[in-house]
């Protein structure tokens, strides 16, 4: 199912729903039953594959790229 269209003399409004994360994109996804995990994951996964066939675009989820701070990384050569 597309996501809902905005009346014509209206302007775009991004308050609701998950917004595409692709920069300049205006493509909005709703959830179509508050309340229901089932309907918040058809609305994000929607998102998701907007995201890659209009954009190409691949999100990286945050806690994957932090799995480990760069801070923390030792070198692989022991000390001596």
């Amino acid at each position: 199912m597309p996501p809902p269209r905005r009346p014509e003399g209206h302007p775009q409004l991004r308050t609701g729903g998950f917004p595409c994360r692709y920069g300049g994109c205006d493509a909005c996804f709703f959830v179509a039953k508050q309340g229901s995990v089932e309907s918040l994951l058809a609305a994000s996964a929607e998102r998701t594959a907007h995201e890659v066939s209009a954009h190409d675009y691949h999100h990286v989820r945050l806690d994957e790229v932090l799995k480990q701070p760069a801070w923390t990384a030792r070198s692989s050569t022991p000390k001596r």
